[in-house]
């Protein structure tokens, strides 16, 4: 009889939250009974668990053993209680001396065979580990490059449950797992999220919307473009992610964070370093945009975080999808509450948005006449609500391209040119936060920071165009973004004006 208790995490949407898993072994009718909320992946654990220890030469006894996962208000589901409870069980039957464990966290999903398998969270397992206190934490093989990003504890991986039992048993098998590892770690390399992004200099034309790119390129402003079909709406959303500075190391432990708990980053993957571009379809539920299920996945938003969302066709969407973003896009984060607790997935990320005119297309082109009766086109539009319109900074018009347009010849400029200039804006609006920050009830109107003319200008769209608070500071804030690409601190009049035409043109087309 003995009792020996391990360190396993439990993942709680995309945060780690440190388990004590506990194993007690005792004569009785020979049986495995988990408690501490476990879930069903939880509870099937008994079985892979005798099996892969069996596989490994380490038949568990017939005893009763009885497993705790504490706290045990915490829900826990998941392959990866395998390894932990593996190792607490065999501590407790004799096979490792419980000592060895005490101080020791795990993760891994074990097969029958004893195979240590990748689960989802290893970076956030990895940094919970170092806030438990634990001295070694053992991971799958595939797991440790996300690990050892962040880890500010040993970290060593293992392929199977019997190099886990030597790990823990032996210093010695524990510094040669240790050193396997580091020379496996040096002949690899980050990848990113997915393909390479295309050049901006791929796209004829459509000089206003590489302008109205860049600012919110710049600004992290959101951006919707009304165009007909083919004027090239998707062939420029996708190439904002490559016109966006690249990531910092904490940003890509923020990506990496999200895109590792929700089960999508690939295996043998450390740190992503590229922007990510999601393009869900328009099918997409309020589930998958926003995060949520049975199981708290992180949704589109937060797999965006520090990128790019583009919604292709946006009036094709759910109305309670759409309907869902109005506080993300407003606080940069998702708050799902549950009876269980409340998770926050983090969603700091460019919304771009496309849509057709009307229900064919066709609205005011100069070349196909429209079908669509009045009411279907009032229809089409009242699928986007004011409330979201409100939230989004720039709604430009895309028109058609011409065929002068597409014979034109001229200086094209690529990505790696728009992305200097946009770098050069964020640096500069960061010195000058740092050296003119204000209250945010004086922000609007900080004499030091808009012209009189400026102001002046912008008080006559305030009475005009029937702005709200909202629009009204989203225009300044565009406007003083423009004045970042310029690199002069005070807003002029010229910049408002831009922004006024970033933001009104596409709004004489009448929406719900």
């Amino acid at each position: 009889m003995g009792l020996a208790s391990i360190w396993g995490f439990a993942l709680v949407g995309i945060e780690a939250v440190p388990v004590r898993v506990e194993a007690h072994a005792r004569s009785g009718l020979p049986g495995v009974t988990i408690v501490g909320l476990p879930g069903v992946a939880v509870r099937e654990a008994r079985e892979r668990v005798r099996s892969g220890a069996a596989s490994s030469g380490l038949p568990l006894p017939s005893r009763r053993i009885t497993i705790n996962l504490s706290p045990g208000d915490v829900p826990k589901d998941g392959p990866g209680f395998d390894l932990p409870v593996a190792l607490a069980t065999l501590a407790a039957c004799g096979h490792i001396p419980m000592e060895c464990v005490r101080d020791v966290g795990a993760v891994g999903e074990l097969s029958l065979e004893g195979v240590v398998r990748p689960t989802r969270g290893m970076l956030s397992v990895a940094e919970a580990a170092g806030r438990a206190g634990v001295n070694l934490l053992i991971t799958p093989i595939e797991g440790l490059p996300a690990a050892s990003e962040v880890s500010a504890v040993p970290v060593v991986a293992v392929r199977s449950l019997g190099e886990a039992v030597l790990v823990v048993k032996d210093p010695c098998w524990r510094a040669q797992m240790a050193e396997r590892g580091r020379r496996w770690l040096a002949g690899r390399r980050t990848c990113p999220v997915g393909s390479e992004t295309p050049d901006l200099s791929d796209v004829v034309g459509q000089r206003h919307a590489k302008r109205a790119l860049e600012i919110a390129a710049a600004g992290g402003h959101h951006l919707l473009m009304i165009g007909s079909p083919g004027a090239g709406k998707t062939m420029l959303a996708r190439r904002l992610a490559g016109i966006l500075p690249p990531l910092s190391r904490e940003e890509a432990v923020d990506v990496t964070r999200v895109w590792n708990a929700a089960g999508l980053q690939g295996t043998l993957v450390g740190l992503i370093r590229e922007r990510p571009f999601r393009s869900p379809h328009h099918t997409a539920s309020r589930a998958a945009l926003v995060g949520g299920g049975a199981m708290l996945r992180p949704g589109e938003l937060s797999l965006a975080h520090h990128g790019v969302l583009f919604l292709d066709e946006l009036p094709e969407f759910a109305r309670d999808a759409l309907e869902a973003l109005r506080q993300p896009l407003e606080e940069s984060r998702v708050v799902i509450s549950r009876r269980a607790g409340t998770s926050i997935f983090p969603a700091e990320c460019t919304l771009v948005a496309a849509m057709n005119p009307c229900p064919c297309g066709y609205l005011g082109h100069p070349e196909k006449a429209c079908r669509c009766p009045g009411s279907a086109v009032a229809r089409y539009r009242a699928r986007i609500s004011g409330p979201l319109l409100d939230r989004i900074d720039a709604l430009i018009e895309v028109p058609p391209l011409t065929l002068a347009a597409l014979d034109a010849v001229g200086a094209v400029e690529s990505s790696a040119t728009v992305r200097a200039r946009v770098t050069a804006a964020r640096i500069f609006r960061r010195e000058r936060l740092d050296r003119h920050s204000v209250p945010s009830r004086h922000a609007l109107e900080d004499c030091s920071l808009l012209t009189e003319e400026a102001r002046g200008l912008l008080r006559q769209a305030l009475v005009h165009e029937g702005l709200s608070g909202r629009a009204y500071a989203r225009i300044v804030n565009l406007a003083r973004t423009i004045a970042d690409l310029d690199n002069v601190l005070p807003v002029a009049a010229e910049h408002v004006a831009e922004a006024l035409s970033l933001r009104l043109d596409s709004r004489r087309v009448d929406f719900a």
